[in-house]
């Protein structure tokens, strides 16, 4: 037989401190490697405006990085898998430090470009060998660390725009400074056991396990990247679509403007910290249909609200659903992929919840021009609806040929 066990989680039964501590740090670099130079875009539209095609460079700077990620997030699986995660964490956070700093020196928008699609590419290979590494910890402190990564990644979120905003004032050139933030982070990832997160045990299953030979891309796997893609697109709800509603509804002063953005990012660490409290009680897949059907209600209740306070509200559900939603989508990518491939599965996974954000400004922009900014949340509160039935579907399908019985 051909068949290789997997590693055994590390520091088995429990993880040092010390690497936990490491995993954790990582959660902190998403939110800045994506959304850091949002704030600064208009001014540097203004800076480079005498440069040809401006305007579209300038946004492809607050996008580029997330469309890289998603293309490399499966790759950076596979390489953890095969040299295990500090090998791809430790390069990614030195090219995270030297390429999300490097605009603040670049006077060329297609060089500033570069440095974004590389810091992309950087990211993914720290986020998804953090998530390799949390799926081969013990059961015991598995569930708590995905909950974890993802309230490391919201509270980044709540502190990162007020100092973004402050650097910004001075210089657009100085907000890009926050991804040095990766340097104190590969202080403690250093200390990562090297073979942490090369393969997940077989101990992280919570449904049935598939053989080594079972095909990535089976039917549990793609209801997943459909999800992924679906909760993606719900990040966007809050920070891009409810100021439009709420202006439609005759708010302009932009302190209220904030309100639903500022208390979701509120509610996100709740929500994330409530995660290892939920895993063990109803496991991936009723995190999934709950947090789905909640979504579907709340997108359903603030796309035909004509109330702002209870819009608000609505946005503040949505906003926890989706980081309750976050750490799933890596648990259920772990549960429904071959035990040697599940950095790869779940890379692929998080690659399609960032990814599906691309497409995002344009689907809205048509829903938009069709049916207004109210339809853009009836049209996802269908999808998270759809996506509801199709997780209820996938857990009562029969069980995959070849799994364990």
């Amino acid at each position: 037989m051909n068949r290789q066990p997997p590693l055994a989680p590390a520091h088995a039964p429990g993880a040092s401190p010390t690497t936990l501590a490491g995993l954790l740090a990582c959660g902190l670099l998403p939110s800045i490697g994506l959304f850091a130079p949002g704030l600064v875009l208009p001014a540097m539209a203004r800076h480079f405006a005498a440069s040809p095609q401006a305007p579209l460079l300038t946004e492809l700077v607050g996008t580029l990085a997330s469309f890289a990620f998603a293309l490399g997030a499966p790759l950076a699986g596979r390489l953890v898998a095969r040299r295990g995660g500090r090998a791809v964490i430790l390069p990614g956070l030195v090219l995270f430090a030297l390429c999300g700093t490097l605009p603040a020196l670049l006077d060329d928008l297609w060089l500033i470009l570069a440095a974004r699609a590389a810091l992309g590419l950087a990211l993914a290979g720290i986020f998804t060998g953090a998530l390799s590494g949390i799926a081969s910890l013990p059961e015991s402190q598995r569930a708590r660390m995905f909950g974890g990564f993802s309230m490391a990644g919201s509270a980044a979120a709540i502190a990162l725009f007020p100092i973004v905003g402050l650097l910004g004032h001075a210089s657009w050139r100085l907000a890009f400074l926050v991804h040095l933030v990766a340097l104190p982070v590969l202080l403690l990832a250093i200390a990562l056991p090297p073979a942490l997160g090369r393969a997940a045990p077989a101990a992280a299953r919570h449904g049935p396990e598939l053989p080594l030979n079972a095909p990535l891309l089976n039917a549990p796997l793609l209801r997943l990247l459909a999800v992924a893609a679906i909760v993606g697109m719900g990040m966007l709800v809050g920070p891009i679509c409810a100021p439009l509603y709420l202006a439609g509804l005759g708010v302009s002063d932009t302190r209220v403007l904030a309100i639903p953005a500022t208390l979701g990012s509120i509610a996100s660490v709740f929500a994330s910290a409530s995660y290892g409290w939920l895993h063990p009680r109803i496991g991936p897949g009723g995190i999934t249909l709950l947090a789905l059907l909640v979504s579907t209600a709340a997108l359903a209740i603030a796309g035909s609200s004509g109330d702002v306070l209870v819009f608000c509200a609505m946005v503040v559900v949505q906003s926890a659903t989706v980081a309750l939603m976050a750490p799933n989508i890596s648990a259920t990518a772990l549960a429904c992929s071959p035990p040697d491939r599940s950095g790869e599965a779940m890379g692929l996974a998080n690659g399609m919840m960032f990814g599906a954000q691309l497409a995002f400004p344009f689907l809205a922009a048509l829903v938009r021009a069709h049916g207004g900014i109210g339809a853009v949340f009836l049209i996802l509160a269908a999808l998270a609806g759809a996506a509801a039935m199709m997780s209820l579907y996938g857990a009562r399908a029969p069980r995959p040929a070849g799994a364990a019985q």
